[in-house]
């Protein structure tokens, strides 16, 4: 399989975190530290080479994204001060936006739920987001019976929702969204080699020639 280098990914992603992929040299500090890269098809390493080469399929794509939990240990440890973290939580930005959201992650789609839900009525309503979770996936169902009724018995949960301030919500929502949209456009700007210097690898910092250093 052959691949195109391409430093589009990587200045999108300096564009919507602020983070320079280019700064990782791959010391794997992020991946031997990280608690689910072994349930993954790749590590956080692997995903820091993928953005920087341009890999969208191996970066993107991945399954990896979508089960990191943002615990921060790779951030934690990384020498280099990379947000790698950051990074994750931008690759997923980068696969809602372009319609890249992989169908066997749930986890994905709950992310979304909690986002509506919080919009809807100004505070999580548990029930529902598992009731709207559990059409997708019927079978779970049985699996979460026992702890759904003692998490209600013990007043854990409600079966009705109690709203939270809608208003204000719905404040902060809209704000995020119009933050999104303009991050979207100066991603894509970038992307296509319309933000300054985003058209090479160098856009996102990586060093022109040896005695260059990162910024």
């Amino acid at each position: 399989m052959s691949l195109t280098l391409s430093g589009a990914l990587a200045a999108r992603i300096r564009s919507g975190s602020g983070v320079n992929p280019y700064l990782c040299y791959q010391c794997k500090k992020c991946s031997t530290g990280c608690p689910v890269a072994q349930f993954a098809d790749v590590h956080p390493a692997q995903i820091m080479r993928a953005v920087q080469l341009g890999d969208d399929a191996r970066s993107v794509d991945s399954r990896f994204i979508w089960l990191c939990t943002g615990c921060q240990t790779c951030s934690t440890r990384c020498p280099q001060g990379i947000d790698v973290a950051a990074v994750m939580d931008e690759l997923r930005m980068i696969a809602r936006q372009d319609g890249r959201v992989r169908r066997d992650m749930p986890f994905a789609r709950i992310l979304d739920l909690n986002y509506r839900s919080f919009k809807r009525w100004g505070r999580l309503y548990e029930v529902e987001l598992v009731l709207r979770d559990l059409i997708k996936r019927p079978r779970a169902a049985l699996s979460l019976r026992r702890i759904g009724t003692r998490m209600m018995t013990r007043g854990k949960i409600g079966f009705l929702p109690r709203s939270g301030d809608r208003k204000q919500m719905k404040r902060m929502t809209s704000a995020t969204e119009l933050l999104d949209a303009r991050s979207r456009e100066a991603a894509k700007a970038a992307a296509e080699g319309k933000a300054p210097g985003a058209t090479g690898a160098s856009a996102a910092g990586e060093p022109t020639d040896r005695g260059d250093k990162p910024r």
